[in-house]
């Protein structure tokens, strides 16, 4: 049995950081390492995001579900405009999620 928050720890929050990433490189002109520095991850792993076109089918399902790529955008809006405190992306992923179960996206 997976419960709702264990599966986006292990599929959705690797596909929203790989969105987000290619957002703040992509339509904000950031480099890796500021991009590294703006998700609190090493710029390796920024390089395996933006580099990643296989990972799980899981994985993948997320990277082209339009409720998760709308999250992603105002997730990178919101990290090059202002940053997001801890407490703010935990609030971003748990309304993530809600939205999710109800369109009926996440499994448990």
């Amino acid at each position: 049995m997976t419960i709702y928050c264990e599966h986006m720890v292990r599929y959705v929050v690797p596909a929203l950081r790989m969105l987000i990433s290619r957002q703040l490189s992509e339509k904000y002109s950031l480099n890796q390492i500021q991009v590294a520095r703006m998700l609190n991850v090493t710029q390796p792993s920024v390089s395996n995001y933006m580099g990643r076109r296989k990972g799980s089918v899981k994985i993948r399902r997320y990277l082209s579900n339009s409720v998760v790529n709308e999250y992603a955008g105002n997730m990178a809006r919101k990290l090059f405009e202002k940053g997001l405190s801890l407490k703010e992306l935990e609030e971003d992923i748990c309304s993530l999620c809600a939205e999710l179960r109800k369109g009926g996206y996440l499994t448990g």
